[in-house]
């Protein structure tokens, strides 16, 4: 089975495992209709078992997505939580039935040891046998009461506790490798990541590019074929080359938007610089394209109608805080507006 490299092929991500999961959780509800009928199922007991139902199939989707990844202190909670909640719902559902046979509920039960037994892979083994411990508690206070003489053989399965054994062993005998496989797993993504940035860049170079080329072709050609250059010309020349600098010294303010006013403000006498100093590279990619997105709006604001003065749009070095700044400095004020890590506007500061 393929995974795109990444350790776990059985992860829900993958096509298959989500087929097998979904066909699991189907023939669960079957059973559980075709033996609830059978058994005479009462509206509240159909209840409780559609609770278990429901909360075994978000603690698998819990334990078994995400496999590429450790499972997380607050996931591996919520699995260990809602698994006892679902038993204590079949116990609850046993209860109200009072039958002398717990057969309708045992797959239930079953289904809560699969999922501990995926949590104990997960690396979560004292985890799983608290779940363990809680649910035999559950049972041997639940047990007595649902009218059944087997119940007993229903808190202690001889089948399920094997195959807890087993799994723990298990786990503990591969815990390194299962270690190993998650931190190369981890080393592919970080990997794929960066031949993605490596692609990006040459893509947003290669548009820099053809930008350049669209406006100073027809200039170099007007200039080669011998016609007159004007005053026009020399100051559209004079823009392609500043806008060039911009690509290099402020690429991650190089968008549509901040072109477009940065070009029209010089047009009208203002002096602008545009500086990226790498902070954005601490960022993940939504934070980052809020600072981008924030920058720009501020500095399309600060020139707009501006027809003289001094404005600078910088993105700080790594660290730094305020992330970003856009100055403005003219003949009556000047004005600096700093921006957060999140996007917003952390102050304006004015003399």
């Amino acid at each position: 089975m393929r995974c795109n490299g990444d350790f776990v092929g059985t992860s829900l991500v993958t096509p298959v495992a989500s087929v097998v999961f979904i066909a699991y959780f189907v023939a669960l509800a079957a059973r559980t209709l075709v033996y609830g009928h059978s058994a005479g199922f009462t509206p509240d007991v159909w209840t409780g078992m559609a609770i278990a139902y429901a909360l075994l199939a978000v603690a698998t989707v819990l334990v078994a997505t995400s496999a590429t990844e450790a499972l997380t202190d607050a996931r591996a909670f919520a699995v260990c939580l809602t698994v006892v909640a679902a038993v204590a719902a079949v116990w609850v559902a046993a209860a109200r039935l009072h039958s002398a046979t717990l057969g309708p509920f045992q797959t239930m039960f079953s289904t809560a040891t699969i999922v501990l037994v995926v949590l104990l892979f997960r690396g979560r083994i004292l985890l799983a046998w608290t779940a363990v411990c809680a649910n035999t508690a559950l049972g041997v206070l639940l047990g007595p009461i649902t009218g059944s003489p087997t119940w007993l053989s229903a808190v202690l399965p001889r089948a399920s506790f094997t195959m807890l054994f087993i799994a723990t062993g298990a786990a503990l005998l591969l815990e390194p490798q299962i270690r190993e496989l998650h931190a190369l797993s981890a080393r592919r993504r970080a990997d794929r990541r960066g031949v993605q940035q490596v692609r990006d860049d040459n893509e947003a170079r290669d548009e820099r590019i053809r930008r350049i080329d669209a406006r100073v072709r027809p200039l170099l050609t007007k200039v080669l074929s011998g016609g007159p250059v004007t005053d026009d010309d020399v100051t559209d020349a004079r823009l392609i080359e500043a806008r060039l600098r911009d690509g290099i010294r402020g690429r991650a303010l190089d968008v549509p938007r901040v072109q477009r006013a940065v070009w029209d403000a010089r047009r009208n006498g203002v002096s602008v610089t545009v500086l990226d100093d790498g902070g954005l590279a601490g960022l993940d990619t939504s934070r980052a394209d809020a600072v981008v997105d924030a920058t720009a709006r501020v500095l399309e604001d600060e020139l707009a109608g501006l027809a003289g003065g001094d404005v600078v749009a910088r993105i700080a070095p790594p660290g730094r805080d305020p992330i970003a700044t856009v100055g403005v400095v003219t003949a009556t004020a000047r004005r600096r507006v700093e921006i957060a890590g999140d996007g917003r506007i952390e102050r304006v500061v004015q003399t």
